[in-house]
């Protein structure tokens, strides 16, 4: 591509370099026209999004090795995407490659991957209390069988089955950092549920350690395996924090109901689910999980910790798609807290150990200034040098590299959905004892939303929740409605039949209770009308992209209905 798009050489002002130039020229005009035409520059209505929830026979069970799966993610993965000519001209003309499971309002449906929660209508405080349970944790009075047990590792657990017959993963804090792994487990499973993702069942429990019973269980010890007994009970709860009155606090993770079937991967489909027919690093949700997890502290998002489950629900089987495992989010690491580079570089980073050497020590990133643990129950969070776009996970992820502005201000959406009442609604499930760690902890996850909120909202066109009534057309400025921009100022042009009826109207005044503006439309007359609209962004003077809403007049009642929405990335 540097060869096509250089000026003509000396050699080339002789004879024959003309058509060499026109022949360049050409090729840039051919791409350029190519990825013109990939984008959305005209009226098109996206088809539906198949139901992924129709009946399947089971799929098989998939593992996905850890190391392996860090190898291609860190290392082939990023090789490869050097020689992806069309990903990197998309790249190179700002045209990338949009989401594939969005409907024709900009949105994505529910699914067996995603259901829209709490940025579509506010969820009651109670309902992000209880988030996905949907009754009680074990019954902690009669015995806890364990029929299951990790014995090495950073993490010990082990898996009851309860005197009623409830089998759950009990889940510890480490020794030393008492609430902290639980809190993170619990919190973030309330947040990524209201957000609309699929989680386990978590529960706090506290319990007498006298109630557990060794079952039949096979571990591994040094590579072999062997029947568990008493003496690796007692390693495994030596290692987790115990409070005064001998009882251990632990999260009670319920078993997901149907047949586990492995983790899924962040690029690609399963090809043994006939309903999984998008890539994955082309599902909106998938991509925007990437801005919700950079809020959360969860940068570790590999495949493993992720679930797939063959469910039957309404009297149809499927493969339903589950987050889990979060404690380590927030400040946790699950084993202590988390480490001051978590979430600005990866695990393996080969581009930040490159700046680091040539760097000679003389340059210090500001995220390894002035951090400082202030609570043992939290561990190491805080919104000091977060950036939403440039924070880091484990490895890296092809869904959340494929992150458009639209895909961004989707997750914006959603993470700036929740309240300060619904934040402090889901840290108060943890229980902290200390009052104070609850409410620094509810004080960052605020700092951090706004950040996310104030970065997105400044690069695209916040206009949204758009109606039509009574011969006019209303919407929400969510930057202005959310306290990100100090005024909500839009232009407007209306055309039908693709001429202007309407051009460069404003819009200054609002409804300041709602952020609502609204847009008289001309007499009902059969037919298409589009409504385009740009609106202020930033600080500044800057106008986003226009966004188009086309509306359509019913022929018999003569009324206005929403057609479809095309928002500029």
């Amino acid at each position: 591509m540097i060869g096509i798009l250089r000026g003509p050489t000396p050699a080339d002002q002789h004879g024959g370099s003309l058509s060499h130039f026109v022949l360049r020229a050409a090729v840039v005009f051919v791409v350029l026209a190519l990825l013109a035409g990939c984008s959305n520059t005209g009226f098109n209505v996206p088809d539906p999004v198949p139901d992924d929830r129709r009946d399947i026979p089971p799929p098989n069970k998939q593992k996905i090795h850890i190391l392996a799966d860090g190898f291609d993610k860190q290392i082939s993965r990023q090789f490869g995407q050097m020689f992806d000519n069309s990903r990197n001209l998309r790249k190179l003309f700002g045209k990338p490659k949009q989401a594939m499971n969005v409907n024709a309002f900009d949105e994505i449906d529910d699914s067996s991957w995603f259901t829209n929660r709490n940025a579509k209508k506010q969820m009651p405080i109670e309902e992000i209390k209880r988030g996905p349970n949907t009754g009680g944790g074990p019954e902690t009075a009669g015995p806890w069988t364990i029929i299951g047990a990790k014995t090495e590792g950073v993490t010990p657990g082990f898996t009851i089955e309860d005197s009623e017959g409830g089998r759950f993963v009990i889940k510890f804090d480490p020794k030393g950092w008492p609430e902290m792994t639980t809190s993170a487990e619990l919190i973030s499973t309330k947040l990524f549920y209201a957000s609309g993702y699929n989680t386990p069942e978590n529960y706090l429990t506290y319990f007498d350690p006298k109630i557990l019973r060794v079952g039949d269980v096979m571990i591994e010890d040094n590579g072999e395996k062997r029947s568990m007994n008493e003496n690796d009970l007692r390693n495994i709860l030596a290692r987790v924090d115990t409070a005064r009155d001998g009882k251990i606090r632990a999260v009670a993770s319920k078993f997901i109901d149907g047949k586990l079937i492995g983790p899924f991967k962040y690029h690609k489909t399963r090809k043994d689910d006939p309903n999984d027919l998008i890539p994955h690093e082309h599902r909106r949700e998938l991509r925007g999980l990437r801005v919700i997890a950079a809020w959360l502290n969860h940068y570790d998002t590999k495949a493993n910790n992720s679930l797939d489950a063959y469910v039957e629900e309404d009297g149809r089987r499927f493969v339903k798609h589950f987050l889990i495992d979060f404690g380590s989010t927030l400040g946790s690491e699950g084993d202590e807290p988390k480490p001051v580079w978590t979430g600005y570089e990866n695990t393996f980073d080969p581009h930040q150990v490159t700046l680091n050497t040539l760097a000679l020590g003389l340059y210090v990133p500001s995220w390894e200034k002035k951090r400082e643990i202030r609570y043992r129950s939290i561990g190491l969070f805080d919104s000091h040098a977060f950036h939403p776009q440039k924070f880091k996970f484990i490895f890296p992820n092809l869904a959340f590299e494929n992150l458009t502005k639209r895909d961004g201000y989707w997750g914006a959406k959603i993470v700036t959905s929740f309240t300060d009442e619904q934040l402090e609604a889901a840290v108060s499930v943890a229980e902290y004892s200390d009052p104070n760690a609850a409410a620094y902890l509810v004080g960052v996850l605020k700092e951090r939303r706004d950040i996310v909120g104030r970065y997105w909202f400044s690069r695209v066109n916040t206009l949204d929740n758009f109606d039509v009534a009574d011969g006019a057309l209303s919407f929400t400025d969510l930057a202005f409605e959310r306290g990100y921009r100090a005024q909500a100022q839009c232009q407007y042009t209306i055309r039908k039949n693709g001429e202007i009826i309407t051009e460069y109207g404003e819009l200054e005044e609002l409804d300041r209770s709602t952020g609502s503006l609204s847009i008289p439309l001309p007499p009902s007359e059969s037919g298409l009308l589009e409504v385009r609209l740009r609106n202020r962004i930033g600080d500044g003077d800057k106008w986003s992209k226009w966004l188009s809403v086309y509306v359509n007049t019913d022929d018999d009642s003569g009324d206005y209905s929403l057609v479809a929405i095309m928002r500029g990335d």
